[in-house]
């Protein structure tokens, strides 16, 4: 949901004039930039956040690419002489034309994705974004929408974007737009030590008027109707007339949860997970994705028995294994350290029998009783080393007789996640009293089952072999 009205008065540009920015903050250099990938929620935003950077870019005879997620056709849901389809007609052919002003040559994908739901399409936008970016490196740079600038389509756009650059190793920028329309300079909300500004010269701040001016349908009213009123008005399009533009590095906060990578000893916390769940309700594509579903189908035909009585599932998330492990099991218990998937989770499973969702901080706030089956799956390298130690140590004191203990885990590294899958899995061959009887290992994910010792297998509960 917007957090914002875009028809208040909001932020005065005094008010931020007054904060002397310039003077404050570091400015962006462009030494180590080859290729600029630029990433769009709704047309306009690249003008709006970047246009100048982009002019300059183009000035330099560097690659660009320009991806707009959506044609920002619910910008007047109100609005009676503009239905969607027409908004998304008029928004294309501006975005088009303004980036034809800003950069002749730049490669511009105009995705099409939903206006107003690109929470639901982050793997599409981030494959999009992963393809432009190719094979380069940290010579690409990524710039996208800001994740806290209060709006669900720009946190979208920020995930996606996160996605790809983890993937492909660039760097990224993320530009705000909406926030000086809501924020003031004070606010705790600006991750200080790594806002950067980017100087426009005087012919990049005339290029940039002018692709925002070729957003009529936003800057301007769309007709005297109720309900067709300027999005952009003079009053917040004023603050897009600076002669500096602001980017905020991604990766560097100190108080981040990219600080996990650099500290085994830190365990990440719950306000790392509320800004995954912020970009929207599948961050991971646990839905949408092949890998996924075959990873769950994966675990599910390694469990060693048919049927389970007690089930406990660590960092359920939003149910979607769950689904699938109540079809074998009498009781799942699923805890998770945020509300916000468990919230989707119960809505998932509600009148299931025998499946309850609980918000517990693992390991300390440990659930009560015996369990047949536990479930670690892509769980235990968000873990500080000592508490991976004593999550498993918690996981075997609650394993009932003959109880089977299943991790999952990706084995790619990850910058913001204090071990590797591979590092959570040597750590469970040390576990006291537990044997290990499937050991599953792709490139991808490792995938094992741990019992009581001395464990039968499956052939041999069946009576195949003595």
């Amino acid at each position: 949901m917007v957090t914002f009205n875009h028809s208040d008065s909001g932020t005065p540009e005094k008010t931020w004039e007054a904060a002397h920015w310039p003077d404050r903050f570091a400015p962006l250099g462009l030494d180590t930039l080859k290729r600029l990938v630029v990433v769009s929620a709704h047309p306009d935003d690249e003008s709006l956040g970047v246009g100048g950077l982009i002019a300059h870019v183009a000035g330099l005879g560097l690659p660009i690419v320009v991806i707009v997620l959506s044609n920002g056709e619910a910008s007047h849901p109100k609005s009676q002489t503009h239905d969607a389809a027409r908004l998304a007609q008029i928004r294309r052919i501006e975005v088009t034309d303004a980036l034809a002003h800003l950069a002749p040559n730049a490669q511009v994908h105009l995705l099409e994705l939903p206006d107003g739901k690109l929470a639901e399409h982050v793997a599409i936008a981030e494959g999009a974004i992963a393809e432009a970016i190719g094979d380069a490196g940290d010579s690409t740079w990524v710039v996208a929408p800001w994740r806290a600038d209060g709006h669900p389509d720009h946190a979208a756009a920020s995930a996606a974007a996160e996605r790809a650059v983890r993937e492909r190793r660039a760097r990224l920028f993320e530009y705000p737009i909406w926030a000086w329309h809501w924020a003031t300079p004070d606010d705790a909300v600006w991750p200080l030590e790594t806002v950067r500004l980017f100087q426009l010269k005087p012919a990049e701040r005339k290029a940039k008027a002018r692709a925002l001016a070729l957003h009529r349908s936003q800057v301007g009213p769309l007709s005297d109707s109720p309900g067709d009123e300027a999005i952009v008005p003079p009053g917040f399009r004023v603050h897009f007339a600076r002669d500096f533009e602001t980017l905020i590095e991604v990766g560097s906060r100190p108080n981040s949860p990219a600080d996990a990578r650099a500290n085994p000893d830190r365990t990440v916390t719950a306000g790392y997970f509320d800004t995954v769940y912020s970009s929207g309700p599948d961050p991971w594509g646990f839905e949408t994705r092949w890998y996924e579903k075959r990873k769950r189908a994966t675990l599910i035909a390694a469990l060693p028995r048919q049927r389970f009585g007690t089930a406990l599932e660590l960092g359920c998330s939003t149910g979607v294994l769950t689904a699938e492990l109540a079809d074998r099991c009498e009781t799942v218990l699923g805890v998770d350290l945020v509300e916000q998937p468990l919230v989707i989770a119960r809505q998932r499973l509600a009148g299931r029998p025998g499946v309850s969702f609980e918000l517990r901080t693992l390991p300390g706030d440990w659930p009560e009783g015996e369990f047949e089956l536990i479930v670690l799956s892509e769980v235990g390298y968000y873990c500080s080393a000592g508490d991976l130690r004593r999550l498993l140590e918690r996981c075997r004191a609650s394993l009932a007789v003959g109880g089977v203990l299943v991790a999952c885990h990706w084995r790619h590294p990850v910058a913001d996640y204090p071990l590797t899958g591979d590092a959570v899995h040597a750590q469970l061959t040390h576990v006291v009293g537990l044997q290990r009887t499937v050991h599953h290992l792709e490139r991808d994910f490792v995938l094992e089952v741990y019992e009581q010792r001395p464990a039968l297998s499956v052939a041999q509960r069946d009576g195949l072999v003595p």
